[in-house]
């Protein structure tokens, strides 16, 4: 109980909760003032940020996404020719250890290098943009790679993909790899609820995919105990941005022919 009420208390020093608190309060004003219209405009936006918020609605819709690509064993795979490892899980930081910067979306990584270990593909590709260094713009994969190479969870080849705009050049310069060394299937790693629109990419370029879903943040989020929270988090404005990125990128690439 104690634990609740200090989470609870919490949110409410952090910037949504605040801005829900801050609306509640003009409502009430509102209200004693007989400002039905002003009552119903703030009212109606805290109530929206306690849905999106304080529910596990974001987290439903993004687990949808999510549930069709969920490897429970890691074993059942089928031998690949190679692990793609999209980017997204790191990015690039001066200080850092290997000037690398983790992310919400590691579990990409740690899933790629557990295939390769386990023999699923004979090498690991990975992905990412790119940063600038000394007015040269060097790719985010190379930082990956100089680590696993350091690390030496395997024994396998690692090839980065330069530097990438979005998932569909990750997925052309992906083919042309493939073309150079004779790969047909590889084995896909990427959030779960990126997916979708990334294996019909890599499958649109002419490569046989096997989906390995990791970040499962919306199946996460919704195994957790709690059910609703009265003062409103930012983690299921996260979890919509996810989902809402997702719709609005299949619809885009459609558009551009992409799909």
């Amino acid at each position: 109980m104690m634990y609740f009420l200090s989470k609870t208390v919490g949110r409410l020093f952090e910037p949504i909760g605040f801005i829900w608190a801050v609306l509640l309060v003009a409502c009430y004003r509102s209200i004693r003032k007989n400002d039905k219209r002003q009552a119903l405009f703030t009212g109606g936006l805290a109530l929206g940020i306690s849905i999106v918020g304080g529910t596990k609605l974001p987290a439903y819709l993004l687990s949808t996404l999510e549930r069709p690509y969920v490897v429970e064993d890691l074993m059942a795979i089928p031998k690949c020719d190679a692990v793609v490892v999209l980017g997204g899980g790191h990015s690039h930081v001066s200080t850092g250890t290997f000037e690398i910067e983790l992310h919400d979306a590691a579990d990409r990584i740690l899933t790629a290098a557990e295939l390769v270990r386990l023999g699923k593909g004979d090498a690991l590709v990975t992905g990412g943009g790119g940063y600038w260094e000394n007015g040269k713009q060097i790719s985010e994969g190379v930082l990956l790679k100089n680590w696993l190479e350091t690390w030496k969870p395997f024994d396998k080849p690692i090839y980065d993909l330069g530097v990438n705009l979005h998932t569909r050049d990750e997925a052309v310069n992906t083919k042309v790899l493939a073309e150079k060394h004779g790969w047909k299937k590889i084995a896909l790693v990427t959030s779960a609820w990126h997916m979708r629109r990334s294996k019909a990419l890599f499958e649109q370029v002419g490569l046989e995919v096997v989906p390995v879903g990791s970040d499962l943040q919306g199946i996460s989020a919704l195994e957790n105990m709690w059910i609703f929270y009265p003062v409103p988090h930012d983690s299921g404005f996260e979890q919509l941005a996810c989902y809402m990125h997702e719709q609005v990128g299949w619809v885009y690439y459609k558009l551009r022919g992409w799909l």
